[in-house]
């Protein structure tokens, strides 16, 4: 059994009462809910975690199940009324759309923090900032990795044959498979002698064909895609040898990246070979007000704490007709 340096020791019992104190729990020993307060603020450090995150909207809601909010609707106001005859008519600026229905469930995310190596940060003077950043940025990355290749929901899952946490929960893609299947498109060469030349192509027919009329100016819409298809636009650009001058104003061209007429977003864990259009705001992670549970318990037959954290949470693509998603391309030449 490993033992803990005395100062560590100290530094986890106080790292405990600290986060049981903040939640107004009595008792830092056994499990407690996490105030709403703290939901609220967790959800914006989970934001600024990762740059995706901190685009989309993370949102507290109160029931469990029930209709989409409707957040980034693009929605016209202007109109003109003959009151004479009729009374005005407001639009109703959330989309409830009813193709689905939202459904929160249970995530776990239980981090284990082995004896043998907080040891040697014990004597950190940061210590207690250290394990809640680690706590806060696990959750957050897996957060976007469900987003993105969540498939199903496992009773019990296994990381060894989804390591993408494909069976945690369904994500926005496979939202947009099951609910959208005449804007997603799986499997398409790009090439020389291919309907498709190349990726700006591609982008531009998905635009201004699949995505719905009222929404292809819409401020805002990306093309969200795997950095490989992004790459291989750029890479004869980069590789060329370039006056200095010519050089500066290379780089300056691939961090505005774009694809067709639409700005690029290339984040961590999107699914290899893909292609999302749609506007950050149109996706959506609901999570169950009042629902996250935590309980931070030592665990000395392991030699390891183990931070035990739930939440019911849901992955929500706001509005189908604003999002299209090409899967499986390949780069032809």
């Amino acid at each position: 059994m490993f033992t803990l340096d005395p100062q560590t020791t100290l530094q986890l019992e106080q790292y405990k009462q600290q986060v049981a104190r903040i939640n107004g729990a009595q008792n830092f020993n056994a499990a407690f809910n996490v105030a709403p307060a703290i939901e609220q603020k967790l959800i914006e450090v989970y934001r600024q975690v990762t740059d995706f995150l901190g685009k989309i909207n993370i949102q507290g809601v109160k029931n469990a199940h029930g209709q989409k909010l409707g957040l980034g609707g693009n929605k016209t106001a202007a109109s003109t009324t003959d009151t004479r005859s009729q009374p005005r008519r407001p639009t109703d600026i959330f989309n409830l759309e009813a193709v689905d229905d939202y459904l929160c469930t249970k995530t776990n995310s239980d981090i284990a923090y082995l004896y043998e190596v907080i040891d040697n940060w014990g004597y950190l003077p940061d210590f207690q900032q250290k394990l809640a950043a680690i706590a806060v940025a696990i959750v957050a990355e897996d957060m976007q990795r469900i987003g993105f290749n969540g498939t199903h929901r496992a009773k019990t899952s296994n990381k060894d044959l989804y390591p993408l946490l494909q069976d945690v929960n369904i994500g926005w893609l496979e939202k947009i498979r099951a609910y959208n299947p005449e804007r997603h498109i799986d499997g398409i060469t790009i090439g020389a002698g291919q309907e498709f030349k190349n990726m700006d192509a591609l982008v531009e027919m998905a635009k201004n064909e699949l995505i719905a009329e009222q929404h292809r100016q819409a401020s805002g819409l990306t093309a969200i895609a795997s950095s490989n298809l992004v790459s291989d636009k750029y890479v004869g650009l980069l590789n060329q040898n370039h006056s200095p001058t010519e050089q500066i104003a290379a780089n300056a061209l691939y961090q505005k990246k774009q694809l067709g007429s639409l700005p690029v977003d290339t984040p961590a864990f999107f699914v290899p070979n893909g292609l999302l259009i749609t506007t950050h705001d149109n996706l959506s992670i609901y999570k169950l007000r009042g629902s996250q549970r935590r309980h931070i318990i030592d665990e000395p037959q392991w030699d390891r704490t183990t931070d035990y954290q739930s939440v019911n949470e849901c992955y929500v693509v706001e509005d189908y007709s604003k999002t299209v998603l090409i899967e499986n391309i390949v780069l032809e030449g």
